[in-house]
């Protein structure tokens, strides 16, 4: 009878929500100020194609220079930050600030198209929530802090954590990635 071959895959320990949170507000606050450039670099040849009398640029909104075609390119350069991060070894920022990783289920790097099914699956509760919150603004169906409750769908995903047997979200089922506790010995092998 054949020994079986023992698995050269290292395992690494899932991520825990806190550490999950702690890493989705140090991207988002990297996030933000990419949004920033992002709208400048857009804004600023949006105003030089549309003519306006000069006099009457203090009156300009910016609704003129928003709409479909700017929310699809944040959306673009939102996609493409994370997945520039996720195809160079797995981490954001945030990620490697609290010693996370993703990859695979195999533990590999994840590839473009990866990314792509990766961000659409974890992004699309996030832009129902932000859809809503703004239909909330305009109806006002939630007054005060219940306003914020909305929001919650975003975090669905992470609610899965505590009765899956694997501890991965539902993002991580769905996109077949997953996002793992770096141990400080390969944290350290990784700088050298």
């Amino acid at each position: 009878m054949s020994k079986p071959k023992k698995s050269t895959e290292i395992v690494y320990p899932p991520a825990t929500i806190l550490k999950l949170i702690g890493s989705w507000l140090y991207d988002f606050m990297l996030l933000c100020a990419v949004w920033l450039l992002a709208g400048i670099i857009y804004v600023i040849p949006a105003q030089m194609l549309i003519h306006v009398d000069p006099s009457q640029k203090e009156n300009l909104s910016t609704s003129e220079f928003t709409g479909p075609v700017f929310y699809g390119y944040l959306l673009f350069i939102t996609w493409f930050f994370f997945a520039w991060f996720w195809t160079h070894g797995g981490q954001t920022l945030g990620l490697r600030a609290w010693s996370l990783q993703l990859q695979t289920q195999k533990g590999h790097t994840l590839n473009w198209v990866q990314t792509l099914h990766r961000f659409l699956i974890s992004g699309t509760p996030w832009l129902l929530s932000l859809f809503l919150y703004q239909q909330n603004t305009l109806y006002h169906l939630l007054s005060g802090y219940y306003q914020y409750s909305i929001f919650t769908i975003a975090f669905l995903g992470l609610l899965w954590i505590p009765f899956n047997k694997h501890k991965r979200s539902l993002y991580d089922i769905f996109s077949y990635t997953q996002i793992v506790i770096i141990p400080k010995q390969k944290k350290i092998q990784q700088l050298y």
